[in-house]
């Protein structure tokens, strides 16, 4: 999918007419994106007061283009919830019976689109006049966990390129048409003529007519990044043929000479490797890189957003058995076979060998089953922290990332099983991403946990990482050790007062959303000289540059009350007001909570957010 309609990138023509779609709720279609598949259109969501992209089937529903649409269908329904995915609201078939898809909007159009005007697509909060390589980095890195989160779900993209990368209005990049999107477990089959892939960014071995694979995903998303950086794609010719023979064939561009630190060269080389074995084994890796060189060069550290469960799988194909004992004894003699047969050509045995070796796997899971109840080799010696400080943080404020390293001290292989947050204050810590459990770890391997620290209370907290280990009865821990500290009120500007003074915040705030993107926050905060509460909201610059359009107004009703019975102290606005508090309000004893609710004034749409009580 590609929809480009933005204010900085408008294609459509001044008489572009408007169309009826016949998407119940949708109205002032336009069409802002056309393709082999189907066409995209932007209409507006009155009931909802948002733009939406709605991607219409234009092909032979009975043919090839039907199977795709479900496809993609069925990819965007499981993974959209990934904030670097394009988000999908709704499926259906138009009045016509064509079916559709209907999206969010991004507004700041493909990347392909902002690459071909000059514009280099910038991240949210970037420094004026910051080099390439710094944005492409970042959004490289976003999109990662994002294509990664689809590999972990069975799912490879097949086609990652600018032009399936989407820009939101706040600077963020989304990923983009699933419809060429295959499992990622399939069984690889012999190299086939016809070759579906956008030929600038497909790898190498996809453009001789092989397989698809998690190590092309990899490459399409370097020599993204690289178009990213460069303005232009690593390999570029007028001649189709000759452009295929420069991918095959010549280096990757150095884009050392252009500023671009050494080890962001490196990884972009590695990753756009001729030889799929010397790439990195997954999107993961390649991102880690990517993040190591942003620390090394003094930059933030863009965060790896994956899915964490480890429990999505590819619908209709098996997870190849890892052969544990339990594994072993339940696992059916097909899929021993079947994941004996699917050796690389490099590698693939004689009939008679095959034989052979399935033959000795069946007669070992049958011993198994015989010796169930025998006990696990004990397990291999795997290393932790004792502990990890994590510094002083404001209540219910995220901490930066920071890493416990896991290493395999034994002499032979370990399995991870899970690593959690565990302990009395385990909602304290959270793991953003980790290379332990995706794998046996072999004798020496290292892995990394990523975490982060947000202290639900203030004082000392000790959340604990529980690292389990397969044939370990007890996980082992790490202390993780940090401070809360109360946020006073002067962080958010609080007016002059003996009561504001001392005011710190109690409770975490709560937020307001409209159109599906934030749009206030209220937080309650206690005076203990005064012995009183106060409640503070925030309008979101985000809903503030959606409601001002057309001169539009809103009105902010802001309390701070009793939990039960009457009571409080209340405050309200109009205009376009952005913050505003409440008086003290005097309790001795019971639950207290703030409440604010916006209004726009033109279209009445409002919404309301309340924190949790707090009780003295």
């Amino acid at each position: 999918m590609v929809h480009t309609d933005a204010s900085a990138f408008h294609r459509m023509a001044v008489d572009d007419a408007e169309l009826d779609l016949g998407v119940d709720g949708c109205t002032n279609a336009v069409q802002v994106g056309r393709g082999g598949f189907g066409v995209v259109y932007r209409a507006w969501q009155p009931d909802f007061h948002r733009w939406v992209a709605v991607k219409v089937l234009a092909a032979d529903w009975h043919g090839p283009s039907r199977s795709r649409f479900e496809r993609e269908l069925k990819t965007l329904g499981r993974l959209s919830d990934h904030p670097h995915i394009v988000t999908l609201h709704q499926a259906g078939r138009t009045a016509a019976g064509n079916p559709y898809l209907l999206m969010a909007y991004e507004e700041g159009g493909s990347l392909a689109d902002r690459l071909a005007a000059g514009v280099v697509a910038s991240r949210p909060g970037a420094k004026v006049g910051e080099p390439s390589w710094v944005p492409a980095v970042a959004g490289g890195i976003a999109i990662a966990g994002a294509l990664a989160t689809a590999h972990r779900a069975g799912v490879l993209h097949r086609d990652v390129k600018p032009a399936n990368i989407l820009i939101s209005r706040y600077g963020e990049p989304k990923l983009a048409d699933f419809g060429l999107a295959r499992p990622c477990l399939a069984t690889p089959g012999v190299a086939r003529r016809l070759v579906t892939a956008s030929v600038p960014h497909a790898a190498p071995e996809v453009l001789r007519g092989e397989p698809a694979s998690v190590a092309s995903d990899v490459y399409a998303l370097a020599s993204t990044v690289l178009h990213w950086i460069r303005g232009v794609p690593a390999f570029v010719d007028d001649s189709e043929v000759e452009l295929l023979r420069r991918i095959a064939t010549e280096p990757v561009p150095d884009l050392r000479a252009g500023g671009v630190p050494d080890a962001v060269c490196v990884a972009l080389e590695r990753a756009m490797a001729k030889d799929v074995a010397r790439r990195q084994p997954t999107v993961s890796a390649f991102a880690e890189e990517l993040r190591r060189a942003q620390r090394a060069a003094g930059q933030p550290v863009t965060p790896l957003v994956l899915h964490l469960d480890g429990g999505a799988t590819a619908t209709r194909e098996p997870i190849r058995p890892r052969f544990s004992l339990p594994e072993r004894r339940a696992a059916p003699a097909a899929n021993l076979t079947t994941t004996v047969a699917r050796a690389t050509p490099k590698t693939r045995l004689s009939r008679s060998a095959l034989t052979r070796t399935v033959g000795m796997l069946v007669t070992g899971v049958m011993g198994l089953g015989i010796a169930g109840s025998a006990a696990q080799p004990p397990a291999g010696r795997v290393v932790v922290p004792a502990e990890l400080a994590m510094g002083e943080e404001e209540v219910h404020t995220s901490s930066e990332e920071q890493a416990v390293t896991v290493r395999n001290a034994g002499a032979r292989e370990v399995r991870l099983t899970s690593v959690a947050p565990a302990g009395p204050h385990a909602d304290d810590l959270r793991v953003t991403s980790e290379g332990c459990t995706a794998r046996e770890m072999a004798s020496g391997q290292r892995c990394e946990v990523r975490l982060v620290f947000t202290p639900k209370g203030p004082g000392i907290r000790t959340p604990l990482l529980a690292v389990t280990v397969a044939g370990r009865a007890t996980p082992l821990t790490v202390r993780i050790v940090g401070t809360g500290r109360l946020r006073p009120a002067s962080k958010d500007d609080a007016p002059p007062g003996r009561c504001y003074d001392d005011a710190v915040q109690v409770g975490p705030s709560d937020y307001g959303y409209a159109d599906g993107l934030r749009a206030l926050s209220v937080k309650q905060y206690w005076s203990p000289a005064c012995r009183a509460a106060l409640a503070y909201v925030w309008v979101w610059k985000q809903y503030r540059d959606n409601a001002m359009l057309d001169d539009g107004t809103w009105t902010v009703q802001l309390s701070v009350h009793p939990v039960a019975g009457d009571g409080g102290t209340r405050q309200q606005a109009q205009g376009q007001p952005f913050e505003l508090w409440t008086e003290p309000f005097t309790l001795s004893t019971g639950c207290t909570a703030a409440t604010a609710t916006l209004t726009h004034r033109r279209t009445g749409a409002s919404t309301t957010a309340t924190t949790e009580p707090y009780c003295r």
